[in-house]
Formats: structure tokens, C-alpha cells, sequence
């Protein structure tokens, strides 16, 4: 059987395949840990799916969520990998507005685990650029998925969503430092130029954030999201040092590079 995290990342490529199918990829892109370890080679499940959406009205998406979410076809798909019910949100209660539509999903398994995620779309604006490319193979492979096309940020979209999140969170990740150190190894980032956006304070801030993060926070929220051989990699004070190193290291280069 599959450990949680690799139910619950089935669960969500299981429901990108049918929004996909029905949604143009002109309109969403897959953001966070999602794209990160989607496309990007991350070790790290992610505990929820996050999507931009573009111009579809709040009625249309909230439809078409919840005829996937409700569909006897999903629920079957979701049995071959060990949830016995995809449990639906009440969306007389579900946070839908202009800005944000939220569908908390609680997925039971057939050993009587209750596995809760949730599914996000934010129209605070899409950010470029984007694009749409298959979901890598091994990924796809654990659960004998044929290939998958998503739309979803690149890995300069990528980082940049993570800067500003240490920036702007009122407390900061672990989960955005190891997501930008994932990130780093991308051949596109080289010549990353922050200062087009960020302030040197902003930037700063940013930095001075990454300190703050302590390992007890990355062993809590990020190694437990690791599959059991990778635990074994990530799970030290120094290996979080050096992963500290590399993101903070980038930030410099885009910081310098921007002149």
C-alpha cells in the first residue's frame, strides 16, 4: 500500500486529470509544491494543490470541482490506490470569492485513515511565465499513470512566488527555503535578476527570514513530507544548513545580478 503522502499526491494528479480535460490549460497553472515536485524534480509531497485561475467565473469552477469531486469515476480511480472515499467538501460552507475558491477534500483510505487536503484557486493575478509540459515520468510511474500535460509556472515564476512568500508570510516556511533550494539546480536561474521586482530591503528581508527558520520547523513540516529513503537524507541540522546556504545563495546572485 501507499504511504499517505503518496495517496494524497495521487489523489491530486487523479483530479488534475479530469479538471484538465475539461478546463483549456490557457486558463490555470499548477503553483507550489505541486510544480515543484511535478516538474521540477522535488523531493517534497505536497499536503495541498494550489492553482492560479484565470478569466472563469467563481459559478464555473465551483461546478466543475464538485462534479469531479462527486464523480463515481474518481472515486473508482482513487480505490486503485488504496482510498476507499473521496469525501467532498460542504460547499455551502467552502470559502468561495472573487479571490480565492477552497474545496477541503477528506479522502479515506481503505485501512480507515482520514487523509485531509485541499484543493486552492486564487485569482490574485497569473503570473508568466507559464507553461504547459508533462508531469515527469517518475513521478507518473509510481502510480502506472499514463502521461499527463499540465500547465504550470516556470522555475523563475516558481522562485520568485517563493521570495515573495518569505517576504510576505507573517511567519516564515521551512517548506519556501527547501522549495528554492530545489529550484537553484535549475539551468535558468543563472542569470536571475531580482532587483526587476524586489527592493534591496524586500530582498534583505527575505534573507533574514531564511535565517530565522529553524530545523525543528524543517523536520516537522518538510522531512515528514519526504518518502522514507529521502527522510533519511534530509533529516539533520546540517543538511539544513546547507540547503539554507543554497537559497540564500541565490537570492545574493539575483540580488547582484540585478545590480
Amino acid at each position: 500500500m501507499l504511504p499517505p503522502v503518496a495517496m494524497v499526491e495521487a489523489f491530486h494528479l487523479t483530479f488534475l486529470r479530469a479538471f484538465t480535460s475539461s478546463v483549456p490549460a490557457e486558463y490555470f497553472s499548477v503553483k507550489g509544491g505541486c510544480n515543484l515536485r511535478f516538474f521540477f524534480g522535488s523531493d517534497r509531497y505536497s499536503e495541498d494543490l494550489d492553482l492560479d485561475v484565470g478569466e472563469l467565473p467563481v459559478h464555473q469552477i465551483r461546478d466543475k470541482v464538485m462534479s469531479i469531486l462527486e464523480s463515481g469515476g474518481l472515486n473508482a480511480t482513487a480505490s486503485t490506490y488504496g482510498i476507499a472515499r473521496v469525501r467532498p467538501p460542504n460547499i455551502s460552507k467552502a470559502k468561495q470569492t472573487e479571490t480565492v475558491q477552497r474545496f477541503k477534500v477528506h479522502l479515506e483510505t481503505t485501512s480507515g485513515e482520514d487523509l485531509p487536503t485541499k484543493i486552492e484557486f486564487s485569482r490574485r493575478g497569473m503570473d508568466q511565465p507559464i507553461r504547459a509540459e508533462p508531469v515527469r515520468p517518475e513521478v507518473l510511474e509510481a502510480y502506472r499513470m499514463p502521461s499527463l500535460i499540465l500547465p504550470h509556472y516556470t522555475a523563475d515564476a516558481a522562485a520568485r512566488q517563493k521570495i515573495r512568500a518569505l517576504i510576505g508570510r507573517p511567519v516564515p516556511q521551512a517548506r519556501d527555503v527547501f522549495d528554492l533550494y530545489v529550484l537553484s539546480a535549475q539551468p535558468e536561474l543563472r542569470e536571475l535578476d531580482l532587483r526587476s521586482e524586489f527592493s534591496r530591503e524586500g530582498l534583505g528581508a527575505a534573507l533574514t527570514n531564511i535565517y530565522s527558520v529553524e530545523y525543528e520547523q524543517f523536520r516537522d513540516t518538510v522531512v515528514s513530507f519526504l518518502s522514507p529513503e529521502n527522510q533519511e537524507r534530509y533529516e539533520s541540522k546540517v543538511r539544513w544548513d546547507q540547503i539554507r546556504l543554497v537559497a540564500i545563495s541565490l537570492i545574493e546572485q539575483g540580488l547582484r545580478d540585478g545590480g
